[in-house]
């Protein structure tokens, strides 16, 4: 039988090699149709049935050093290659400069546009030639301010009309891209809003759930222990920083104007941050082990160690050095899920949804880097959806990180599960050793004059051990129940007030209220010593207790010491 890492492996290879055939299929089919409609440099959305957008046929001339301006850029020989589709662009200085012919054989005037399949772009300005002389028409980009901006949408596109009849020379210049080279098309308006608003809800998806699960942690998880909201937190606010920077959120919302130059540094400093943060709570979630040797962390360390510094030697030079933190990006959940499939096999429960989440976000991460590398040709389609699966890294990246989110959620909830379990066994057994210790000293001072005694006494401390598990599982189910005392746990139990607290006083020595009581004060106690929460006040509300002073004066006279006294000492891990 093949084991759950080896399973993994497998489809993750088949995967690799869907992907891999898929585009080259496709490209295969479509290559010819591609390359007989972009014969010349001439545009036209008319020969398109029902379709919308399609690649744009266009020359090109590469600026390297970005400073070739409108005036001039006419007397430079630019390059044309039928069938061309990507084009490369210079680095942070250079830019891109397309031209092409635009017709319009309908009866009626038309407004194309013009659009990148790529997402990140300094600058793009659209020039018509007009008596030998280049025109602006647009201008659109992340350094573009809103009000010098015609285009409203998240999408990067500039657009211009033509009149019926009419054929057109026009000058494309793009700067500042994230991307090593670029994809133009050419689209009719309606197909550039639809193209924006499957990316926009796309992109605002992913951010709305990182906001989500970050309220969600805060709250649910914060009540257990800080070490499972904070590095998953930091996790999803780092997700929600790259999302907003890459598909820029920032200027849209709130009308920044950020050149690639400074926001590529920061892009790849959340990276980092996020794939650290990735490392850190799954060391928390697959360390947590009651057998010393299953607690190694040694690979976490190294992975630690290793993205840190690649992390570091990209957001110092992120042009020349970035390259090795994509890398460690993408290897790092592969790695991770091999060490969560060898605890799966093991029997941890958390460790099943952990290989879970980080083979979603592995799949994610591999299908966004491969198309990345190895982009899809593109074809005429009157699709909106159809172009995002064309370049489907928007998509893969947003669908394997709410994916991965999922099943992450599931993972530390199954931790607190069991950490919470553990925690009401220790408070039950803290109780039991009490009433023990205090039957004993009852038996010490009264000896049975009988063996029969001996044996009744036996047979009662039996059934009243049961009954005695059964009122403290029952008190710490309602334990921030301030009104539940000795009423409410009669009824729980199926007794009445009366014979509740007749056994709780033959075993136990105390009175109900006395013994709901001691056992909110020993789930104090837990709470403190695991670091539950930073100050006295949050946890006496979170063991029952109405007033904290009550509730410190309580905690000194049974334990011998200030619940601030015991915070202060040493956690227990």
């Amino acid at each position: 039988m093949i084991k759950l890492p080896h399973r993994g492996v497998l489809f993750l290879l088949a995967m690799a090699l869907l992907v891999s055939i898929i585009p080259a299929q496709a490209g295969a089919q479509t290559g010819a149709e591609t390359c007989s409609e972009a014969a010349g440099l001439t545009n036209s959305l008319a020969d398109l049935p029902g379709g919308h957008l399609k690649p744009l046929s266009a020359s090109y001339f590469l600026d390297p050093a970005g400073d070739i301006d409108a005036s001039s850029i006419a007397t430079r020989d630019f390059t044309f290659t039928p069938c061309q589709t990507l084009f490369d662009i210079p680095g942070r200085d250079g830019a891109l400069w397309l031209k092409f012919e635009a017709a319009n054989p309908h009866a009626d005037e038309q407004t194309w546009g013009i659009a990148f399949l790529e997402t990140i772009v300094d600058e793009v300005v659209l020039y018509e030639e007009k008596d030998g002389a280049l025109v602006p028409i647009m201008r659109d980009g992340r350094i573009v301010p809103p009000e010098q901006n015609e285009n409203s949408s998240l999408k990067t596109a500039v657009s211009f009309a033509i009149d019926p009849g009419a054929e057109k020379t026009y000058y494309v210049r793009v700067s500042g891209t994230y991307a090593p080279s670029l994809t133009p098309v050419i689209s009719s308006a309606r197909m550039l809003e639809d193209w924006s608003d499957i990316f926009t809800i796309i992109s605002a998806s992913l951010l709305g759930f990182c906001i989500i699960m970050i309220i969600f942690s805060l709250i649910l998880f914060r009540r257990f222990d800080v070490r499972f909201y904070q590095y998953y937190t930091i996790y999803l606010f780092g997700m929600f920083c790259l999302t907003s920077l890459y598909d820029g959120w920032f200027i849209q919302s709130w009308g920044i104007t950020v050149p690639i130059e400074h926001v590529r540094r920061v892009i790849e400093l959340a990276s980092g941050l996020v794939m650290l943060a990735n490392i850190q709570y799954c060391r928390i979630l697959l360390t947590v082990d009651p057998d010393p040797r299953e607690r190694r962390q040694l690979v976490f360390h190294v992975l630690t160690g290793i993205g840190l510094a690649a992390t570091i030697w990209a957001v110092a030079d992120p042009w020349k050095t970035g390259t090795p933190l994509p890398i460690v990006f993408i290897l790092c959940p592969f790695v991770l899920l091999f060490v969560s499939g060898r605890k799966a096999l093991k029997g941890m429960k958390q460790a099943v949804p952990v290989f879970a989440s980080l083979l979603a976000l592995s799949l994610g991460l591999f299908s966004s880097l491969y198309f990345f590398v190895f982009p899809v040709d593109v074809v005429p389609t009157g699709s909106a959806f159809e172009v995002i699966m064309m370049r489907p890294i928007t998509l893969s990246y947003a669908t394997s990180t709410i994916a991965e989110g999922i099943f992450m959620m599931f993972a530390i909830s199954s931790m607190i599960n069991a950490i919470q379990e553990q925690r009401n066994i220790a408070v039950s057994e803290t109780v039991r050793l009490r009433g023990e210790v205090a039957r004993a000293k009852q038996l010490e001072s009264a000896l049975p004059e009988t063996i029969e005694a001996q044996v009744e006494e036996v047979a009662e401390a039996g059934v009243g051990r049961g009954f005695l598990d059964r009122a403290t599982q029952a008190v710490i189910e309602n334990i921030d129940q301030r009104g539940f005392g000795a009423g409410a746990l009669a009824s729980a139990l199926g007794v009445t007030e009366k014979t509740l607290g007749r056994r709780l006083k033959k075993s136990q020595g105390l009175a109900p209220a006395a013994f709901i009581r001691s056992i909110r004060l020993s789930y104090a106690r837990d709470l403190i010593l695991l670091r539950q929460f930073d100050t006295v006040a949050e946890i006496a509300n979170a063991s029952g207790f109405a007033s904290t002073s009550h509730f410190a004066k309580l905690y000194r006279e049974e334990f011998k010491e200030t619940p601030s006294e015991t915070l202060r000492a040493p956690a227990i891990a």
